[in-house]
């Protein structure tokens, strides 16, 4: 594999930033690649999947390329303080890849996946752009955004969450992934959704609750728990897992 990190500027964040790609050793002509965008988690960044985890040797004999993109701690969302990280990487990130890299335009060859932050950026993403990603991947989500507040507004983060996603009910209500996958069972096109979390994750709850959510609503959900917390050793497991189901979908997801 051929590991590249890109510096490009965004519009859409009026600055430089970060990318992380892997690709094939080889091209061949005329071959288009299938994407898979990888969204690290809160505190994180762009480096997150290549260092603790083995993304590249489990793509080694596989035809897709890996687009790690860098938002910071800001939830993959167009935040209150005009950091628009979510028109970042819904929008602009896949459009400006592709016309560098030799990747498919076809919905069905696109696909999102995250952890933690990543995990509520990937379905977020997915639940409001399905047109362009076909499959979301999400371990150890932060699924319930508006619990997630609840658990930080007494502490440091506060301010931080604040700036991300404003001091309003109505702004909050807009980035809900309940509201948002209520109103995607209005579209002809919906994206499959794998899920996974750790027993003794903080975010199991949640993840249990979002899932039960999602099977009312009658959406296609793969979801797997089993014992873990949230930590590298699960997500890197789990990524692999997540893998397969995207890149063989009539293989087998048993050990």
């Amino acid at each position: 594999m051929a590991y590249l990190q890109m510096e490009m500027h965004s519009k859409a964040l009026v600055m430089t930033t970060t990318v992380s790609v892997i690709l094939p050793d080889e091209i061949k002509p005329n071959e288009k690649l299938k994407t898979l965008y990888l969204l690290h988690g809160y505190r994180g960044n762009h480096m997150d999947w290549m260092r603790y985890t083995s993304i590249e040797r489990y793509v080694r004999d596989e035809r897709v390329a890996i687009i790690m993109p860098e938002v910071n701690n800001g939830y993959y969302t167009d935040t209150a303080n005009g950091l628009n990280y979510f028109t970042y990487v819904a929008d602009e990130l896949p459009k400006r890849c592709e016309t560098i890299f030799p990747l498919s335009k076809k919905r069905e060859d696109r696909y999102i996946a995250g952890l933690s932050m990543g995990g509520y950026g990937a379905f977020k993403i997915a639940g409001l752009r399905p047109k362009r990603f076909a499959k979301a991947i999400s371990l150890s989500g932060s699924l319930d955004i508006k619990h997630v507040y609840e658990m930080t507004k007494e502490t440091d983060r506060k301010g931080y969450f604040h700036s991300v996603f404003g001091k309003t009910e109505h702004r909050m209500d807009q980035q809900d992934l309940y509201a948002i996958y209520l109103k995607l069972l209005k579209e002809d096109q919906k994206p499959e959704l794998f899920m996974a979390c750790g027993t003794e994750d903080f975010l199991f709850e949640d993840n249990e609750r979002f899932y039960q959510y999602l099977v009312e609503l009658g959406y296609s959900v793969y979801y797997e728990t089993s014992a873990g917390a949230h930590e590298w050793v699960f997500w890197d497991h789990y990524i692999e897992k997540a893998l397969r189901w995207i890149l063989n979908p009539n293989g087998d997801l048993t050990e």
